[in-house]
């Protein structure tokens, strides 16, 4: 297995990935698949066709628990827009100019054509993705419908195609007792919905990470996980971490449009809750000077890697955005 791969899923069944938890009878769902819920769906595989003893092994922990990076899945409508981006704040007409984005030294606060305000992005996706929603109800065990027990879960319509990476010692989660997994049950309620297709793609090779000279664009596809030298959370990346990475140094933040988000979950093996972590948003952007211009092989890995703690669960991961028409 190569140092990165691209995995492709196509959903037969709706699939429901719980986010926001909230007080009313409205269930919501995320508009991708976190890269924590890869990892368990991966693990679950393995369990199945092993047993449980499998999470003993050696090659298990080195999968799962090791260095390697599970990114999220995402669709093009999925992926957000980068907090470095400026739009119309109201809606835009056809001869307007969509984006300016800071990164690039755009500053701009109204538009040129109709001096409409522009507003930077707060990191909601690009487009529209297909959602659907389904009511349940609990029953008792009497077969009565129970009091206080309808749901509305929103969920990703059957037919959506989602993609991601996963490097390092993740690529070995793909295949189990040398086989490849070709299905996989993502999300909640997995008897009733969640299963998909995955399809692999070892020769697939990533966008570059934005580079502009001598400066690195990183822009958040998930939220990431950093702290300073004393174990505080903070908002900026680990420098040695990315100089280690590019093989060059890197040496400063010049410019950083960041967003708090706290993250948490529900850990399946032990019927818990994931403690709820300080992250920067999915969206969030830094411009990072080097000293010089870092080889396109070392932005490939660290576009796949991600950055930050926790990547094996998703986080940090990174993508490439969509150049403005100015710097096209």
């Amino acid at each position: 297995m190569s140092e990165y791969v691209r995995i492709t899923v196509t959903l037969t069944q709706p699939v429901a990935v719980g986010r926001n938890v909230r007080a009313d009878s409205r269930q919501d769902t995320h508009n991708h698949v976190p890269g924590s819920v890869l990892r368990g769906a991966l693990a679950a595989a393995w369990i199945h066709r092993r047993g449980q003893e499998v999470t003993r092994s050696s090659e298990f922990l080195e999968t799962f628990e090791g260095t390697g990076s599970f990114g999220p899945l995402h669709s093009a409508d999925s992926l957000p827009v980068p907090l470095s981006v400026k739009r119309h704040k109201y809606e835009a007409s056809q001869r307007c100019r969509s984006e300016w984005d800071a990164a690039y030294g755009q500053h701009a606060t109204t538009c040129e054509e109709c001096g409409d305000p522009l507003v930077f992005s707060k990191g909601q996706p690009r487009g529209r993705v297909p959602l659907e929603s389904r009511t349940t109800t609990a029953l008792t065990p009497e077969g009565v419908v129970r009091d206080g027990h309808l749901f509305t879960q929103s969920m990703l319509k059957e037919e959506t195609r989602l993609s991601g990476w996963l490097h390092g010692p993740a690529t070995h989660a793909l295949c189990c007792a040398g086989e490849p997994i070709r299905t996989l049950s993502l999300g909640s309620r997995r008897s009733l919905r969640g299963s998909v297709t995955v399809d692999v793609d070892t020769t697939a090779e990533p966008d570059l990470i934005e580079c502009v000279g001598e400066d690195i664009i990183l822009r958040l596809a998930a939220p990431a996980v950093f702290c300073d030298d004393f174990g505080f959370p903070t908002d900026r990346p680990d420098l040695r971490e990315l100089s280690d990475v590019l093989g060059v140094e890197a040496l400063e933040v010049t410019g950083a449009w960041t967003r708090w988000d706290e993250v948490g979950g529900w850990h399946a093996a032990s019927g818990l809750p994931k403690p709820v972590e300080r992250a920067v948003a999915a969206g969030s952007t830094y411009r990072i000077h080097c000293a010089k211009a870092p080889s396109p092989e070392s932005l490939r890995t660290l576009a796949t890697r991600g950055i930050g703690l926790r990547r094996r669960e998703g986080f940090g991961a990174l993508y490439v955005a969509p150049r403005p028409e100015a710097h096209t």
